[in-house]
């Protein structure tokens, strides 16, 4: 529960097909590019965009092949990411498949 919690704290907006966050890590370019790119890794993902400026990211992904429940645990995986990346912490990109 605590770790979906990590996650669910960035969510600003979450509906089948469509994720937008926020996390003060994205305000940082380098962070920002390299979890656009993790992210647009993860299969069922159509597309991705961040934005340095808000730190904010949009997340478009086919619901019939990743469901919320697999969405979730990949976005708790993404919420440690980041913000051991706002710690000054930036490790390896957490797995396609959600896990680190």
């Amino acid at each position: 529960m605590l770790d979906t919690l990590r996650f669910v704290k960035y969510v600003r907006s979450f509906m089948d097909g469509r994720v937008r966050l926020r996390h003060p890590a994205l305000q940082d370019r380098q962070v920002a590019a390299l979890a656009q790119q993790g992210i647009a890794a993860i299969p069922g993902v159509r597309q991705v965009e961040v934005n340095p400026l808000s730190g904010s990211a949009l997340l478009l992904y086919d619901s019939s092949r990743l469901s919320r429940e697999r969405l979730m645990e990949m976005g708790v995986a993404w919420a440690v990411w980041l913000d051991e990346a706002r710690a000054g912490r930036i490790g390896p990109l957490p797995q396609a498949g959600g896990s680190q």
